[in-house]
């Protein structure tokens, strides 16, 4: 007779998150799932059980907001394509039995981009030409790098709200600022020769790459707070309610708020007075 899956609760769940995103919370997880990213089954009693898949689906979400910096609306429908086959060339792979990898993992060479990401060989031009991204020479031939390709990614999903390769100059001038600030800061470091020290010093740059993402996203929402719904700062559970799980699982007592960190809902076309012509 085969055994059962093995089901994990929610600070389980958070356990096993961790090791990859470190700021991972139970208050996060619930946020997820109430914005329908994930769907854990529920016992009798009211609590959350979670399968491997439902932990594979939450990495894969967390790891898009984290590299590809998309907002939960766009991430839902990556998901839901994947779920339905409706997979468009070059967003989505599957790995069997794995998490979904998104693209922008593999170099891809230039006369293919264009059809492999759905942009018009114009739209890519005009990236190069901003500087939005790069073209790299190799043996074969000229081809985008990993972290271009992810770049034309986004840049494709702002594309869908009107959005040109023109208006985008202004988020390259903002990370080059911001790579420049962490670059003096850990940089000493970089040039050590001890290997633990520089260790640290990656360790150090990346902490501090995520408190810059998160720092940006934190001022969009104060900046358009005024147009987005009202959540409640607190949601307390009945005190026989079995939503109150905490980071031990079965333990009473976890508050829940809606992260901060989470990128704004789109609210509509952009207004073009603030994109200025070239």
């Amino acid at each position: 007779m085969a055994s059962e899956e093995k089901k994990y609760g929610i600070g389980e769940v958070q356990e096993l998150l961790k090791e990859e995103f470190s700021d991972i919370t139970i208050s996060k997880i619930r946020f997820l799932e109430k914005e329908g990213l994930v769907s854990p089954e529920r016992t009798p009693s009211g609590y959350r059980k979670f399968t491997k898949a439902n932990i594979k689906l939450l990495s894969y979400v967390l790891r898009l907001q984290r590299e590809e910096y998309l907002p939960l609306s766009v991430i839902k429908r990556k998901i839901q394509d994947l779920e339905s086959g409706k997979v468009r060339a070059g967003d989505l792979n599957v790995m069997a039995g794995g998490v979904p990898s998104i693209e922008g993992e593999v170099s891809v060479s230039v006369d293919l981009a264009p059809s492999k990401l759905g942009l018009s060989p114009e739209t890519l031009n005009e990236l190069i030409d901003f500087d939005i991204v790069h073209v790299t020479d190799g043996p074969e031939g000229k081809y985008f790098a990993p972290e271009d390709m992810k770049v034309l990614g986004i840049a494709r999903e702002f594309s869908r709200y009107g959005i040109e390769p023109r208006h985008l100059r202004m988020f390259s001038q903002f990370v080059g600022r911001e790579a420049a600030l962490v670059e003096q800061i850990v940089m000493p470091q970089l040039q050590r020769k001890d290997p633990n020290t520089r260790r640290n010093a990656i360790k150090d740059m990346e902490n501090l790459m995520s408190l810059c993402q998160m720092l940006t996203q934190a001022l969009l929402n104060q900046a358009l707070s005024k147009y987005l719904p009202r959540h409640a700062q607190l949601d307390i559970p009945d005190e026989e309610s079995p939503e109150r799980e905490s980071e031990h699982a079965g333990e009473p007592g976890e508050i829940e708020a809606t992260p901060a960190q989470d990128f704004p809902k789109q609210v509509g076309p952009p207004d073009r007075e603030m994109f200025p012509d070239r």
